[in-house]
């Protein structure tokens, strides 16, 4: 198997079990420079962070002709993503508030697409959150708002995702509006407080 970090061929552990050990490794050796791992992709496929372990763990090192990895500095890495997420957060209330209003008007079918680009932002937000905090040697559960842990915000909003899944399936448009204002509203407020706690745990 050929590996390659940031454009540079690198030899493969002999004794690794695995390509996920070989990505193990790789990523400890990054973490002890700073650098973290920013994409991988095996023969040419980009893999999300998510799926990652579940293709390569098991996969033997020759089934992969070639491993690609790309790093970037921690500190920038975290930085560009809060960056990001304070850029996009704010806005999130004022968005779920002037959907629900669409929701509960004369035209409610006008609100079906934005509030799909809207799931998809707060997708986007939460899987940031994640890589920051993974990133940071930390996890969501490590962190706490209002007596709950931030993964267990996410956890409760998926549910409302859920319901509101249902909703666009059933056309309860009044429902969706409701959950627009009355729960995705305030936790929008709460995933500002959230990158924050994110923040402080980067060093401001």
């Amino acid at each position: 198997m050929e590996v390659i970090v940031d454009n540079a061929a690198i030899a493969a552990p002999e004794d690794a079990a695995d390509v996920m050990a070989v990505l193990a490794d790789i990523s400890e050796s990054l973490q002890k420079q700073g650098r973290a791992i920013l994409s991988v992709s095996a023969d040419g496929q980009s893999l999300a962070p998510a799926q990652t372990a579940e293709i390569l763990s098991g996969k033997s090192l020759d089934a992969v002709r070639r491993l690609e990895i790309v790093s970037e500095k921690t500190s920038k890495l975290v930085a560009d993503s809060l960056t990001e997420l304070e850029a996009v957060i704010p806005d999130l209330a004022t968005a779920c508030h002037e959907l629900a209003a669409v929701f509960h008007g004369t035209q409610p079918r006008l609100g079906y697409e934005p509030f799909h680009q809207l799931a998809n932002i707060w997708s986007h937000v939460k899987e940031r959150q994640e890589l920051i905090a993974h990133t940071l040697g930390i996890t969501l559960d490590s962190l706490a708002l209002d007596g709950k842990t931030v993964g267990a915000w996410h956890t409760e909003l998926n549910g409302f995702l859920s319901e509101a899944a249902s909703a666009i399936e059933s056309g309860d448009t009044i429902l969706l509006g409701d959950l627009l204002e009355y729960e995705f509203a305030p936790r929008a407020e709460t995933e500002v407080r959230i990158t924050g706690l994110l923040r402080e745990k980067a060093g401001g």
